[in-house]
């Protein structure tokens, strides 16, 4: 390799990072928002997905581009990759809402998909307006947790998971109390699903989850 091989490789740089790094910038936003890890697929699935979306997301923005200002070259114009970057940083933002959406969410039941496209079960399942109260059961100890829902984890590759309760009060199955921390809110208890046997789970009167069952 020469000088001049270097040079050429220099000068497709910028244009390499275009059709990159807006898409790249999209599945690293979405994978944050919906608690999937980018590094679940392969480097060369990433590369491949990231140019196809900064091709359709530059093809589309160089064709406005052009209407807005005629006689222009778009990857030339020195805004141009400015808003092509801001641009995948709404469309990750904003798409993945869209995504975690209960909008979105009738429509797949309208179109009659029956899939969700949002992170894990327990997104699936929490009443984020109201909040979740939940009864677990673990069965190895003859225990009973009943507390309000604080946080979950979800390791997908293990396909385990991990809840917090507060509020919670704990009881074993002949339902003679062992703890009561009902009124506390700084007490917090961490179960994991490789221990819970079953989980019951209470909405608020008004939750949209109960609406959306009826």
């Amino acid at each position: 390799m020469n000088i001049q091989d270097i040079n050429q490789i220099i000068g497709v740089l910028p244009l390499l990072m275009v059709y990159v790094v807006p898409g790249y910038l999209i599945l690293v936003i979405n994978s944050f928002q919906l608690s999937r890890p980018i590094n679940n697929d392969f480097y060369i699935i990433i590369i491949l997905k990231s140019m196809v979306l900064s091709f359709l997301l530059v093809t589309t923005l160089e064709t406005v581009w052009r209407i807005m200002f005629p006689g222009t070259q778009p990857l030339s114009a020195p805004g141009f990759k400015t808003a092509a970057v801001l641009l995948s940083l709404v469309i990750g933002l904003f798409g993945s809402r869209f995504l975690i959406s209960d909008f979105c969410s009738k429509l797949l039941a309208w179109l009659g998909i029956t899939r969700s496209v949002r992170p894990g079960i327990w997104s699936d399942a929490v009443d984020f307006e109201y909040g979740l109260w939940v009864m677990v059961y673990i069965s190895s100890d003859r225990v009973v947790y009943m507390g309000k829902l604080r946080r979950y984890v979800e390791a997908e590759r293990e396909q385990r998971y991990t809840i917090f309760l507060s509020n919670y009060i704990l009881f074993d199955y002949d339902s003679h109390l062992l703890q009561d921390f009902a009124e506390y809110q700084d007490k917090w208890v961490a179960l994991s699903s490789k221990d819970i046997s079953r989980i019951e789970i209470y909405y608020h009167p008004k939750s949209k989850k109960v609406a959306a069952s009826r």
